[in-house]
């Protein structure tokens, strides 16, 4: 007969050999979806912002977008960025523990213990998934001439390219190699992608 602290060894055992790691195909799916979210509000974000452009020409003043790329890409985060790591981070920390595109795909966000993660294991976990966006967005904002007359962009922007594709390849390598399909980004925050049973 086993003795109850081997028993309780051996119960959390099997119940940790029951927990499936979400591969890569269920994560791309989950995001499938979770970008129609994205687009739906980038079409309310533009949308809205046509509206008050509107509503300031009728009052007789003019709304450019500014030409600072740091004050451009400061709107941008604000505006879009951040909303976007604010919706992953709110429903990965709830209760739910899951996006609507992770809750489709059947799987969910846990921490090692299989509870819910904290805002803040969430909010970095979002951070580091999403800076590829931001840093893209960075090196858009510091090409001279955009849209319409763009000049060939500084070495710089050129870098910030290269980290992009470097970080996107590092995320999705990792994704589909490593133990239990964790990213740098669940590593960092301490989070695992199971399937939700």
């Amino acid at each position: 007969m086993l003795k109850p602290w081997k028993l309780i060894i051996k119960m959390s055992n099997k119940i940790h050999d029951d927990i499936q790691y979400a591969g890569f195909g269920k994560r791309l799916k989950a995001f499938t979806f979770d970008t129609l979210i994205i687009c739906g509000y980038i079409i309310l974000l533009t949308v809205a912002t046509m509206v008050v452009i509107k509503i300031a020409e009728f009052m007789g003043l003019s709304l450019r977008w500014p030409e600072n790329p740091i004050l451009a890409d400061m709107i941008a985060f604000l505006t879009l960025i951040l909303p976007v790591i604010l919706y992953f981070t709110i429903s990965e920390s709830s209760p739910k523990q899951a996006t609507w595109g992770k809750r489709k795909a059947g799987i969910r966000v846990v921490n090692a213990n299989g509870k819910t993660l904290t805002g803040i294991q969430a909010f970095v976990r979002s951070l580091i998934k999403f800076l590829p966006w931001q840093i893209a967005h960075t090196s858009i904002y510091h090409i001279e001439g955009l849209p319409f007359a763009p000049v060939a962009p500084p070495p710089m922007v050129i870098a910030g390219f290269v980290l992009v594709y470097l970080l996107v390849g590092i995320y999705i390598t990792s994704a589909l190699i490593s133990k239990n399909h964790r990213t740098p980004y669940d590593r960092a925050s301490g989070s695992y992608v199971i399937v939700d049973k």
